[in-house]
């Protein structure tokens, strides 16, 4: 056997040896890349719950003081706002501009809110609402500050609260009722926005994003005779009259 020969043979040796440990090397790190993303997607999840768990902990409290004191100022009163009346998703206001609506904000001791609307029917309603929730007000969430930027935000949240289509007075409270309210004030700009649900009849009012005009009050009558001449303009065009 010649020299050329044998050095081919230990060659080859070193070469399948090389590939052996080539193969191991492969198959170890690939064993750990499965374990170091399998830990990986761990940590983000305990770190996801964490920052929820934040968040709900920072919405159960409440705002600085001094945005309670000119929450109060604001809503308080019977205060006139456009909203949307919507069943099962369907506009039963009919105008873009919504239907001038008469809210009534009060306060408790306890810094509580009620939210009053009464008597409420617009357009194709088949039947007058009445609605009071007694609500709290708290600090937003991180994606809800995304969602309303800059200073001066609170939110307001009620839930159970009472619904009737009676037109009785209320209480503000139902147990079990499902109805609730959703708001976010900016108590810098007056601009607000909520949905009330009555978790009855998939109806809903929904005040869109406005600034507030407390002055409104004075002309709602007038405010209220011009949608309905509008509301009838627009049912004809419609075909709905």
């Amino acid at each position: 056997m010649t020299l050329h020969t044998l050095c081919g043979i230990h060659a080859g040796k070193g070469n399948e040896q090389e590939t052996i440990m080539d193969y191991k090397t492969s198959k170890l790190y690939k064993q750990n890349e499965k374990v170091i993303l399998l830990f990986s997607l761990l940590m983000a999840t305990v770190i996801g719950l964490s920052s929820c768990e934040s968040d709900d902990s920072l919405t159960n409290e409440p705002p600085a003081q001094e945005y309670i004191d000119k929450a109060k100022e604001i809503l308080v009163g019977d205060l006139v706002l456009s909203t949307r009346a919507t069943m099962s998703g369907v506009d039963k206001t009919l105008l873009e501009s919504g239907c001038p609506t008469k809210f009534n904000f009060s306060w408790r001791e306890d810094g509580t809110m009620v939210l009053d609307l009464s008597d409420f029917t617009v357009g194709a309603m088949p039947f007058a609402i009445t609605f009071r929730c007694a609500t709290k007000f708290m600090q937003l969430n991180s994606w809800e500050k995304d969602e309303y930027p800059g200073s001066g935000w609170v939110k307001f949240v009620g839930t159970d609260g009472n619904v009737t289509t009676s037109g009785d007075d209320a209480a503000d409270n139902q147990e079990g009722s499902g109805a609730r309210v959703d708001g976010f004030l900016n108590v810098d700009t007056k601009q607000v926005e909520f949905i009330v649900d009555y978790n009855m009849m998939n109806v809903r009012t929904e005040t869109f994003l406005q600034e507030i005009d407390k002055s409104r009050i004075d002309r709602f009558e007038e405010e209220f005779a011009q949608y309905e001449k509008d509301l009838e303009e627009a049912k004809k065009e419609q075909g709905k009259a």
